[in-house]
């Protein structure tokens, strides 16, 4: 048993770096797939910040438009025309803004795309409203402010459908996150005790072991 003890050790001795350049790797590519997938998660969060600053922007820019448009319509002067054209400009760009942010993977391609098809409709309603010599009969203004309002009513619906499809999105990345932060901090402490166990280990096997005579003596 002795001699099974001693030709142990040194095997356990020789296994011992082995083992702990093993468990050094382990961590390493554990601790890259992690601090991956956190920069992607983040990445994501910010994305979808983004979105929804935009998309509020967005919102924003309409609503100026159509009070503007409407108050065109009803009262037109060159104050009011000059405001309407350049918030229908600030919209368009909120447009190119919000579809810029876009990706196939965030679920807001087909309000984007009604958003985009229905600019020509509303540039050329809203160039017909801002221009000082239109018709101003009753008739012309009532369906001019009727146009307005349909279009109004359908871009409030699809900006609606994407707040809501961005309102889930940063919490669940968020949350993942989160987990993942967790995760690593497990592994960094196991990783620690791990390599405190094998250091423990390989100087207590180091330690010179005396026998029944010197101990005796």
């Amino acid at each position: 048993m002795p001699a099974l003890k001693s030709a142990l050790s040194p095997a356990a001795a020789k296994a011992l770096p082995s083992l702990a350049l093993l468990l050094l790797l382990v961590y390493a590519v554990v601790s890259i797939v992690i601090g991956a997938s956190l920069r992607q998660f983040e990445t994501q969060s910010r994305l979808t910040i983004e979105r929804i600053y935009a998309a509020s922007t967005l919102d924003k820019e309409l609503s100026s438009l159509m009070r503007d448009a409407h108050a065109m319509i009803s009262a037109p002067s060159q104050l009011r025309m000059q405001a309407v054209l350049i918030n229908l400009e600030e919209y368009e760009a909120g447009v190119d803004a919000m579809s810029a942010l876009a990706t196939p993977r965030s679920n807001l391609e087909a309000p984007l795309d009604a958003l985009e098809q229905a600019l020509p409709a509303i540039r050329s309603l809203t160039l017909q409203a801002a221009r000082l010599d239109t018709d101003r009969s009753a008739s012309a203004v009532q369906d001019q402010a009727l146009a307005m309002t349909r279009l109004d009513i359908e871009m409030r619906a699809q900006i609606t459908e994407i707040n809501e499809t961005l309102a889930t999105t940063p919490m669940s990345s968020s949350a993942m996150a989160d987990r993942l932060r967790g995760l690593s901090w497990v592994i960094n402490i196991l990783a620690v005790i791990a390599v405190l166990g094998l250091i423990y280990s390989a100087l207590k096997k180091a330690r010179p072991q005396l026998s029944p005579a010197q101990i005796a003596e």
